[in-house]
Parts: C-alpha cells; sequence; structure tokens
C-alpha cells in the first residue's frame, strides 16, 4: 500500500491551546509517491524497514506504525500476529508526512486483513492519538485540516497539478521549529472558510498568494539551505508558487505540466546534486 507523501500547501497557526498544542488551519494534498507498506500474518507484531531511508529508523515500538497497530490491536482486545515491511521512500523528518503515512497506512491495512466493526469517526480518533496529521492521512486525499488536526473538510481539485519534492537531506527538529515560532512573536492567522465545490488551479492560487506557512521562518533561520532551495524553486520556469511543507525541511513548487515539473527537477538537480528531489503529482 502507498503511504502517500503529504504536502501541508500552507499552513497557518491561527492559536494555542492552553496545553500547549497549535491550532492550524492546512491546506493538505498528497502525491502519488511515498512509502510503501505490506502486512502478512505473522507471530506477534514485527516490522522489517528497508528502502533508500531506512538506516537508523526504529522498528519497535517508538516506531508510528507500531504504535498504531497496537492501539488497532487494542480497539478490538485480541492479540496482534502480523508482520510489517516498510520500504522508506521517503527522507525522515522531513514534514512530508512520512510516519504519520506510514502510521495511516497500517491502520488501512489492519482494517482491510481484520474488517473490524469500527466507525471511521473511532478510527479518527485512535488515528489523533498517535499524531496530529494521522487523521489526514487516512483519507489520503486533498483536504483543508483545522484545530488539531481532528477537523478535516475534503477539497476536490479540479485540475491536474504537478509538484516538485526538493529536500536539503538536513532534518529539523519539529520541536525546535514550533520553539523557534513562538520566540519570534509572530501573529496568529485567522481560520478560513474555503466554499465547497471543485477548485481550479487559478483558484488555488488565490487561495495561496493570501496565505503562508508560519513555520516557515523559524525554519529558515533554524536551516539556511531550506531558503536556498526556495530561492531556487522561484527562479524555475513556469513555477506557480513554492512554500515549505510542514516544519521543513521539504520544499515544493507547483507546476501546470509534466514537462515544466521535470526541467524544473534537472535545473534543481544542477544547482546541488546532494538535494533529494522528486517530481510527482497531486492525487
Amino acid at each position: 500500500m502507498l503511504a502517500a507523501a503529504k504536502i501541508n500547501l500552507d499552513l497557518r497557526i491561527t492559536g494555542r491551546r492552553d496545553d500547549g498544542y497549535h491550532l492550524l488551519d492546512s491546506i493538505v494534498v498528497f502525491a502519488d509517491y511515498g512509502d510503501e507498506l505490506t502486512v502478512e500474518t505473522g507471530r506477534g507484531l514485527t516490522l522489517e524497514i528497508s528502502g533508500p531511508f531506512s538506516e537508523g529508523l526504529d522498528s519497535r515500538s517508538e516506531n508510528l506504525i507500531i504504535k498504531a497497530a497496537r492501539l488497532f490491536f487494542n480497539e478490538l482486545a485480541i492479540n496482534p500476529n502480523v508482520k510489517f515491511k516498510l520500504i522508506k521512500n521517503l527522507p525522515v523528518s522531513s514534514g512530508i508526512g512520512g510516519g504519520s503515512a506510514d502510521a495511516a497506512a497500517a491502520i488501512r491495512l489492519l482494517m482491510d486483513l481484520y474488517k473490524p466493526e469500527i466507525s471511521q469517526t473511532r478510527m479518527k480518533e485512535l488515528a489523533l492519538k498517535i499524531g496530529a496529521d494521522v487523521p489526514v492521512c487516512l483519507y489520503s486525499q486533498s483536504a483543508q485540516m483545522c484545530g488539531i488536526g481532528e477537523r478535516i473538510k475534503p477539497i476536490t481539485i479540479a485540475d491536474d497539478i504537478y509538484i516538485l519534492l526538493v529536500n536539503p537531506l538536513k532534518s529539523v527538529s519539529t520541536a525546535d521549529v514550533f520553539k523557534a515560532y513562538a520566540n519570534s512573536d509572530q501573529d496568529f492567522e485567522s481560520e478560513r472558510e474555503i466554499a465547497d465545490g471543485p477548485v481550479h488551479i487559478q483558484l488555488m492560487l488565490n487561495i495561496l498568494k493570501d496565505s503562508t506557512n508560519s513555520l516557515e521562518n523559524a525554519a529558515c533561520a533554524l536551516e539556511s539551505e531550506i531558503g536556498d532551495i526556495l530561492k531556487a524553486l522561484d527562479k524555475t520556469e513556469g513555477a506557480l508558487i513554492s512554500r515549505m511543507s510542514g516544519s521543513g525541511a521539504t520544499c515544493f513548487s507547483l507546476y501546470r505540466t509534466k514537462e515544466e515539473c521535470t526541467a524544473a527537477a534537472i535545473k534543481i538537480r544542477e544547482i546541488n546534486n546532494c538535494w533529494w528531489v522528486r517530481e510527482t503529482k497531486i492525487i
């Protein structure tokens, strides 16, 4: 099963709860590329990790796939007897939902395997216990995500949109980015109302041009190459908008055509062949 990369086209911080959780308003889309997860019957609960970004990943209890599986089996009150195999194609701690998408894929696979009588609402509640991005990754479709991730409004994107992902292969700590954001005394953004109905490219651009990623400046201050990537993406021909996704460090640009996206990827690789570059499309 594809654990599709999640991209925040914007990420507005709209407030902070008394318990410290930040409130968000984000347009989230998913790429036709990501990690790959399979499950088969086995003894106990195990996880095997391979792929280009598998090095150093923990396959034990702290892995979000294992956490998701434990929550699922606890809900059913049965002992786990499955083996997961993960091909890790996405950079780790990269702001494109790798771990959250993996956890969501694990839940979907277990739902298909066991076919339990668990409502969608309950599954979303369990997913939120794992992380704020996991509920939206359960659906893996374009949406407006608000609150701490529990409020999800699907969005229908009417046109093909190609997206180029670029990561400096330097991870930034989400906690450090939020701390730097808090220390910046940046004002909270307002939560938006996005009208129902199909969203064409021009409408999407109109929505995004009046928005931002509230964490982008803080992340750039912690890792200067994020800013370098954004400047390089802005200069590629056909780039509609360039942003950082999530808390970084992956950045992206949107394009109308596959050819423009491919040409941009070639250009970015010429600028720095150490960056991770991936051409993809919004699903």
